[in-house]
Order: C-alpha cells, then structure tokens, then sequence
C-alpha cells in the first residue's frame, strides 16, 4: 500500500514539474513585443512636431501597429496627426511615429503667466 501511494506521489510530482515547465516556457515567448519609447509625451508649444520611438523585440513576429491619439474622454483627437497611421512592425526593428499639431496656435509660456 504504501509503495502503491509513493508511486502516486511521484507521478504527482513528475506532473507538477512538467506543468511547470510548460508554464515557464509559455511566459518565456509571450516576453517579446512593440514596446513604447515613453509613456506620455508631452508636446512644445512652439514645435512643429514632436516623435515616440517604437520597437519591436520579439526575434520572429511581424506586428501591424495602428496609431493615434485619444482624449481623455477616449474619443480621438482630431487636432493631433500621427504618421504612419499603420504600419508593419519587423522583428528586432524600431520605428518612430511622428505626431504632428494641425490646430490652433498654441499659446507660448510667456503667454500663460503674464500680468
């Protein structure tokens, strides 16, 4: 009997480790990806426009990114351009998208603390 429940507890083992493993491996390939060159990019008030790098680190996936800018209502901005709209990222590659202002002038700093 007792040998009967060590065979068991082994298989239980040998089980657990192989499941294990196969979690470890599957985290390990999901790792690579488009990766952002910042989180926030803040925008000068007297450019003409401002980039994000973007790369993809994945060693075999080719990804479609599909850019543009949101307001904080999650609709999209419409004073805000973004080139390339979409495009194909290449394993190991980076890309830089533009963000172009087609607005209103801006005010400049000077403007906003005067009096």
């Amino acid at each position: 009997m007792q040998k009967v429940f060590f065979t068991m507890l082994n298989s239980i083992k040998l089980g657990f480790i192989v499941l294990l493993t196969l979690f470890t491996s599957l985290n390990v390939q999901a790792a690579g990806g488009i990766a952002l060159g910042a989180t926030r990019v803040i925008y000068p008030s007297a450019a003409k426009q401002t980039s994000l790098a973007i790369s993809n680190s994945d060693t075999q996936e080719r990804y479609l990114v599909n850019s543009w800018i949101e307001n904080s209502a999650g609709q999209k901005e419409k004073t805000f351009i973004v080139t390339p709209p979409l495009f194909v990222s290449e394993p190991k590659s980076e890309n830089t998208l533009r963000i172009i202002y087609a607005g209103q002038p801006l005010p400049g700093i000077g403007s906003r603390y005067s009096g």
